[in-house]
């Protein structure tokens, strides 16, 4: 069975849409709606679909900023409870990681237990007891209001670890982890969801700078560990534990987002350089051509550029890769924190790790 994909609805889906009852009216009369939806600028609707349209989603903005949005489902008599989870999360990747709302809210009738149950499977909160929300036939009744914020969504979210030179920024969800960025304190964060959850959780400075680490800023306990995705708080952990010299290798599933098929084969050797030692770029370039050096004298710089795409900092350990000169060149986080990672490394390869003596 396909996935539920989501998808802006259209003057075409107009028959479609009345035929299995999600819209209702003459054809120009659904047709009309449709081009209202389409022309407002406070109001998206999508269509959610499989192999058949399942639901209509509306999101209404509540703000001229954006960083509220309410969500509204309509769904086909034969729409179960699997397929209203399905779309429920389609929606919220959709709020959270396509469009960059910071939170999101719904509300619900006080006798509807099913929609209840569905918001608070996927992390809703009841915030508030509206009164008098709802209209019907014999007059008003009350409902709840539920929400649900970009640093709470438990299928996919962002965790920071400080060190001593910056903060490792860590984005992942339940299965795998897709980038780690080493950021300097006081740089501004510019991705959307990552600017939205450090804002939450009291990380930004002015100008939307990450802070620096001080006072516990961003220790998180049991408990916050428990609500994040599961391989993400796997990742907090154990980059804590490499950055508190107890961790020499790590045990994390990841997904490289994007990359050439040269830039997946670079990344693949640089997980074969051990903790504590460094290979050059042209070592590197003389594994892919399989010793040929004439060869690998044309790749060198292009395994370098590949180094400075790496996504996935410290796990896949591009600062281990040199000048053949064994100077410092190269990298995307700055070279201080180049310089940082490999003396860590060289020092407590010499000397044994804390988890090693206990």
């Amino acid at each position: 069975m396909a996935g539920i994909n989501l998808r802006k609805i259209k003057i075409g889906d107009s028959s479609e849409l009345r035929a299995c009852g999600l819209m209702s009216g003459t054809l120009a009369v659904v047709e009309a709606d449709i081009r209202g939806f389409v022309a407002s600028r406070m109001t998206d609707v999508l269509i959610a679909q499989d192999e058949n349209i399942r639901a209509v989603v509306k999101l209404f903005r509540r703000d001229r900023k954006m960083s509220t949005v309410q969500l509204e489902f309509v769904y086909t008599e034969d729409a179960d409870m699997d397929i209203k989870s399905e779309i429920m999360e389609a929606a919220l990747k959709y709020c959270f990681l396509t469009e960059y709302y910071n939170k999101v809210i719904a509300v619900c009738r006080a006798d509807d237990a099913v929609t209840e149950e569905l918001l608070s499977s996927h992390g809703f909160m009841q915030e508030a007891v509206l009164r008098d929300e709802i209209r019907t036939d014999t007059g008003f009744e009350d409902a709840g209001l539920f929400a649900l914020t970009a640093a709470c969504y438990t299928e996919y979210n962002v965790c920071f670890v400080p060190f001593e030179r910056g903060i490792a920024i860590i984005t992942g969800g339940k299965d795998y982890i897709d980038e780690i960025r080493l950021l300097h304190p006081g740089t501004r964060i510019e991705d959307p969801f990552i600017l939205n959850v450090a804002g939450s959780l009291g990380l930004l400075g002015k100008g939307g700078c990450i802070k620096a680490s001080e006072g516990g800023l961003y220790d998180m306990d049991e408990e916050q560990l428990v609500s994040l995705p599961a391989e993400l708080a796997k990742a907090y952990v154990e980059l804590s534990e490499y950055f508190a010299n107890k961790r020499a290798t790590f045990d994390l599933r990841y997904r490289f987002m994007r990359g050439t098929e040269f830039q997946l084969k670079v990344w693949k050797q640089l997980c074969s350089i051990p903790y504590g030692t460094t290979a050059s770029y042209e070592d590197i370039a003389l594994k892919l051509c399989d010793g040929n050096r004439f060869e690998a004298r044309k790749v060198t710089r292009a395994v370098g550029a590949a180094c400075s795409d790496n996504p996935i900092s410290i796990v896949v350990p591009c600062h281990r890769v040199i000048g053949k000169d064994g100077n410092l060149v190269g990298y995307s986080a700055g070279l201080d924190i180049k310089d940082y990672l490999l003396l860590h490394e060289s020092f407590f390869a010499v000397t044994p790790l804390i988890s090693k003596e206990a």
